[in-house]
């Protein structure tokens, strides 16, 4: 029994000792032969056949310098730590918070011509990207109901539930006042939104991009 014991607390003390493995960042993706996986969020999505996708390094670059370019206009305007005020009891109480920014994080830029960068506004285009879950931007329909309050954004689809891989999505199509055309599907992944943004300049390609959410398959639900 003793030697069992020992055994086991051999095994325990060799588990902890052992390194882990470090986690990839929010937007850690590589696209290859038009197959993009997202590392952080565990999903794979075949890019239209043709079509050339942001190289990684320029994109995961654009979204750090979008990071500190946020994070500094914040710190200039709350200082390290910002207030928020509110009222209780006839008292009104401040409390201090840490002053942190949330963009978005580019996942996936791409179109039928080469790009140098994701700040661009060619059509058609996808772009994926992942979005903190805070404010308004709590649910998988918000994003959609938020475009609908707009008079000028004619609503052509949806909001409506759709299922890719197990996953709940919500999807809904627009088009814009410019003659654009949007498809754009939303799913919840843990603390975050992911948004699949399908731009066209026509509805039948617009039709064409959304049938290419049908590739996307989750490798794994442990980021849920």
């Amino acid at each position: 029994m003793r030697i069992k014991l020992s055994v086991l607390c051999l095994l325990a003390l060799a588990s902890i000792a052992l390194p882990q493995a470090p986690q990839p960042v929010i937007d850690a993706g590589t696209c290859s032969a038009n197959s993009f996986e997202a590392q952080f969020f565990h999903f794979r999505y075949e890019v239209p056949k043709g079509w050339f996708a942001l190289k990684d390094n320029v994109r995961m670059e654009e979204n750090r310098k979008r990071y500190e370019t946020q994070l500094a206009e914040a710190l200039k305007k709350d200082g390290p730590n910002g207030e928020t005020h509110r009222t209780e009891g006839g008292k009104e109480i401040t409390q201090t918070h840490k002053t942190e920014v949330f963009p978005p994080y580019n996942l996936l830029v791409a179109a039928p011509a080469a790009l140098t960068s994701g700040n661009t506004d060619p059509l058609p285009r996808i772009t994926i990207f992942a979005q903190k879950r805070i404010t308004m931007l709590m649910e998988a329909g918000d994003p959609a109901k938020l475009l609908t309050m707009f008079p000028k954004i004619k609503v052509l689809r949806g909001p409506e539930n759709v299922l890719l891989s197990g996953h709940k999505f919500v999807r809904a199509d627009f088009q814009f006042p410019s003659g654009a055309f949007l498809s754009k599907f939303t799913t919840v992944v843990g603390d975050y939104l992911i948004e699949f943004d399908l731009r066209a300049n026509n509805e039948k390609d617009l039709t064409d991009l959304a049938r290419s959410t049908e590739s996307v398959v989750f490798l794994s639900d442990s980021s849920s």
